[in-house]
């Protein structure tokens, strides 16, 4: 190891590096900071910190998103806080110098506070950082949808056959009850929701959907004028909705829970 990384290796796991991001050691929260980090504190990226906090844009989101982790276990007991292991903590740690956005952020903070504990170790995997890695800002805000449930309707807009139903023209193949105002990209939905089935977030079914009149009627009531857009043989061919379902799997439960919620939220859930 050079002179220079051996000399900012010292410095990034010595008790002044957290001085530099906290202020104070004595602030509530920062000795479980230097606990949980333990491991983590002069590995991969961690050790160019004392250079990232003399960028003013890096020092800004390093420390604002070190601070979220702090807020996140400053009440928990020395003693049930576990070392980060490095394979999440190191490419976490990374993202942390440079992610700006709150949502992303707080995707990483949260999984990174789920590490640090005996109790919910177990909830953070290692393979939900490139999860997160693979989300643009748009993802993270619409994946706080998916939390709480198991499965969301979707309906296919289609003009089926009169005289062979199984023969259709698809108007639109997913139409979704989902809210996309807050998007920058709204038109991007369905992108997003393919890039999350190619995660194994969730499975877009086709053949089966929610028995549930109450979750399809406004889907349907809201989209069944786009067949009065389009010019179709009213002698042949017939709308149709088609309901469906959009199923999120058992990794994205697992995901949803370790990244969507808080430290303090998931405890509270599981006691």
């Amino acid at each position: 190891m050079s002179t220079v990384l051996a000399i900012l290796k010292e410095i990034a796991q010595a008790p002044g590096l957290l001085k530099e991001l906290y202020g104070d050691l004595a602030k509530p929260g920062v000795s479980q900071v230097g606990k949980a980090l333990g491991s983590v504190l002069g590995l991969g990226n961690t050790i160019l910190w004392p250079i990232t906090l003399m960028n003013e844009k890096a020092n800004i989101a390093l420390k604002r998103n070190l601070e979220k982790y702090r807020e996140q276990i400053k009440e928990v007991p020395e003693d049930e806080l576990t070392e980060v292991p490095p394979e999440i903590g190191v490419p976490i740690t990374e993202k942390l110098s440079y992610v700006t956005n709150e949502e992303l952020s707080n995707l990483y903070v949260n999984l990174l506070a789920k590490a640090s504990t005996f109790k919910t170790a177990e909830s953070a995997h290692p393979s939900f950082v490139n999860i997160i890695n693979n989300l643009s800002p748009d993802e993270a805000l619409l994946l706080e949808q998916f939390r709480d449930t198991d499965a969301l309707p979707y309906v296919e807009a289609r003009l089926v056959k009169k005289d062979n139903r199984n023969q259709w023209l698809t108007v639109a193949e997913l139409l979704t009850d989902l809210r996309v105002d807050k998007l920058a990209f709204p038109d991007n939905l369905i992108s997003y929701l393919s890039n999350f089935e190619g995660l194994g977030l969730i499975k877009i079914r086709k053949d089966i959907f929610i028995v549930n009149d109450a979750l399809y009627d406004p889907i349907e009531k809201r989209n069944l004028p786009l067949f009065d857009l389009i010019q179709y043989s009213k002698e042949t061919h017939e709308p149709e909705l088609k309901r469906r379902k959009i199923e999120i799997t058992s990794f994205g439960q697992l995901f949803i829970k370790a990244c969507l919620s808080s430290l303090k939220d998931q405890i509270q859930q599981e006691n």
